[in-house]
C-alpha cells in the first residue's frame, strides 16, 4: 500500500496515532476495539481472524501472508504487587507500513512512539523499515524481561540470606518467587519458539537485519536459561526451608513429649496416693511417721522423682536432648 512521502508526523486521534517518515507509515492503536479492527480490515485488507486475535488472541504466532507479516506476541508485565501477567502486542508489517495494536499501558512502545512523533531525528533512526521498527519494539519489550528477572533475583538474594536460619520460615516468599518464575516461563516459552520466525519480515527491509534477529533470539534464550537456573535454586531453598521447618517442629514435639513423659510416673503415683493412702494431716495417718503426718507425702514425692530423674539421664544419654 503506497502512502504519500513525508517526514512529518500526524496528530493522534483518540487511541489511534499515525506517524509518517519517508515512505513508511506507522499506525498505532492503544486498547483497540472492534471498530478499530474493522477500520483496519477495510483500509488494509487484513484477515478477519488476525484482527480478532488482536482483540482476544492468546496464542503466540508469526504468520507470513505474502504482502504482509502478522505477529501476535506476548511479553511479561509485572504489576505493583509483583504479579507477572502476559501483555499482548499485535503487529502487521508491510513494505511501506507497520500497524501496532496493544494495551494502553505498554510503556516501552508508547515511549518509542512519542519519541518518533516529537523528534525528526528519532523518526529517521527508528523508522527505517517496518521490520526495523518491529525489531526496536520487540527489543524494548524484551528488555523489560530482564527488569523483572532482576526483581526476582533480589527476592532470591533476600531468601538466601535467611533461609538457612532455622528460626525463620521462608515459605511465603519462596512461593511468591515460584509463582513469578512459573508465569515468566509460561510466557517466554512460545516467544522463544516463534521469535526466530521474525526473519520472515526481512523481505520488507533493504538492510540485512539477521544480526538483530539473532540478538533478540539470544536475549530471549538467555532469559529462559536464567529462569531455569532460578527455578533450580528455588527448589534448593524450598527443600532447605522444609527441612529446617521440620526440624523446628520435631524439636518442639520432642520437648513436649519429654515433658509429658516425665509427668507419667508422678501422675501414676499421685493417683495411687490419692486413692489408697491416707492424706498427710488427715484424720488418720499411715504407718510411716518419721516425718510426722507428712511422712507418706515425702515417700511418695521421692518415688515420683526417682523415675523422672532416671528418664532424664536415659534421654540425655540417647541424645534426644
Amino acid at each position: 500500500m503506497a502512502i504519500p512521502p513525508t517526514n512529518q508526523s500526524s496528530q493522534p486521534s483518540g487511541s489511534l496515532q499515525s506517524i509518517v517518515s519517508g515512505s513508511l507509515k506507522w499506525t498505532d492503536i492503544a486498547d483497540p476495539t472492534v471498530d478499530d479492527t474493522a477500520l483496519l480490515g477495510r483500509d488494509y485488507g487484513f484477515h478477519a481472524l488476525d484482527l480478532q486475535d488482536c482483540l482476544s488472541g492468546r496464542v503466540t504466532k508469526v504468520e507470513d501472508h505474502g504482502d504482509h507479516v502478522f505477529l501476535l506476541l506476548h511479553f511479561p508485565e509485572e504489576n505493583g504487587q509483583g504479579i507477572v501477567t502476559p501483555n499482548r502486542v499485535s503487529m502487521f508489517l508491510g513494505k511501506d507500513y507497520i500497524v501496532t495494536l496493544h494495551s494502553g499501558n505498554l510503556a516501552p512502545l508508547l515511549q518509542m512512539l512519542a519519541s518518533c512523533r516529537d523528534s525528526a531525528e528519532k523518526r529517521g533512526s527508528i523508522m527505517k523499515s517496518s521490520t526495523y521498527v518491529a525489531y526496536r519494539i520487540i527489543d524494548a519489550l524484551v528488555g523489560g524481561i530482564f527488569t523483572i528477572l532482576d526483581d526476582v533475583q533480589d527476592k532470591l538474594d533476600d531468601i538466601e540470606s535467611v533461609v538457612f536460619d532455622e528460626t525463620k520460615s521462608q515459605a511465603v516468599p519462596i512461593n511468591h518467587a515460584r509463582h513469578q518464575l512459573a508465569a515468566l516461563g509460561r510466557i517466554l516459552f512460545p516467544l522463544r519458539l516463534y521469535l526466530p520466525d521474525l526473519a520472515k519480515a526481512q523481505k520488507f527491509s533493504s538492510e540485512d537485519l539477521t544480526i538483530f534477529f539473532s540478538d533478540l533470539n539470544h536475549k530471549v534464550t538467555m532469559s529462559s536459561g536464567t529462569i531455569d537456573e532460578m527455578k533450580e535454586l528455588l527448589e534448593i531453598y524450598k527443600d532447605t526451608d522444609f527441612v529446617t521447618s521440620s526440624n523446628r517442629t520435631n524439636n518442639a514435639l520432642s520437648v513436649l513429649t519429654i515433658l509429658f513423659t516425665l509427668t507419667i510416673p508422678a501422675s501414676l503415683l499421685s493417683s495411687i496416693y490419692g486413692m489408697n493412702i491416707p492424706l498427710p494431716g488427715g484424720l488418720t495417718t499411715g504407718p510411716l511417721e518419721f516425718a510426722g503426718p507428712y511422712s507418706s507425702f515425702l515417700v511418695i514425692f521421692v518415688l515420683m522423682l526417682i523415675p523422672a530423674l532416671v528418664m532424664v539421664w536415659y534421654f540425655r544419654r540417647a541424645g534426644w536432648f
